[in-house]
């Protein structure tokens, strides 16, 4: 089960984010609306007990930050970096998170909910609960990923990338993995469709001849 964000009633109003970030490498207990921070750069920042809502970040740079009890509602994150972080209780919902570099971090009680996230890569990550839920995924990569209950809801996965990422328990049954790219050594467990399974027939060598 996934823990949700830990936010509270009672929250700050912050204005202008960018000034803000000038002088502080920390913001909590804040509610922050109709903002950006689009081209910023700013290493290790750390985001606890926030709601952030119509916020752009597009190409930001935050790589090593810390998320945690945070919900992100309607936000921009195309092409931003935010590499080597880690997020804790965090809510994604109606965001754009195109082209978002996630690698090599570590993302807990996390939900993904009626997003965009075409491009957006994410591997050598671990996760833990973690929920896609109705989120494009298209071209996306998970390569080399650890998870434990990691739910793919209603995705588009389509020319995703899997490579050497186990995938046994994964439940793909509601999703478009039209294109999807894996290795035979890895697929052992996923659950599928019997008309997807066609395509995981092909990575064994199998041809099949009606």
């Amino acid at each position: 089960m996934i823990s949700n964000p830990r936010v509270s009633d009672s929250l700050d109003i912050l204005y202008e984010l960018n000034d803000f970030l000038e002088y502080n490498d920390k913001i909590t207990a804040c509610i922050i609306q109709d903002d950006s921070l689009n081209d910023f750069k700013l290493d290790e920042l750390v985001i606890s007990n926030c709601k952030f809502k119509n916020v752009t970040f597009i190409a930001a740079n935050l790589p090593k930050a810390d998320f945690s009890d945070i919900i992100f509602e309607n936000c921009d994150f195309t092409g931003a970096n935010l590499e080597k972080s880690t997020f804790k209780r965090v809510k994604f919902i109606n965001c754009k998170l195109n082209g978002t570099i996630i690698n090599n971090s570590y993302i807990e009680n996390v939900t993904f909910k009626d997003s965009l996230q075409n491009d957006i890569v994410l591997d050598n990550t671990n996760f833990v609960n973690v929920e896609f839920n109705n989120t494009m995924l298209k071209n996306s990569s998970f390569s080399n990923i650890n998870f434990r209950n990691l739910e793919l809801i209603s995705c588009d996965l389509s020319y995703s990338n899997f490579s050497n990422t186990a995938m046994s328990g994964l439940d793909l049954r509601t999703c478009n993995i039209s294109g999807i790219i894996t290795y035979a050594k890895d697929i052992k467990g996923v659950i599928l469709t019997s008309e997807q399974s066609l395509a995981f027939i092909k990575l064994l060598g199998i041809t099949i001849i009606d």
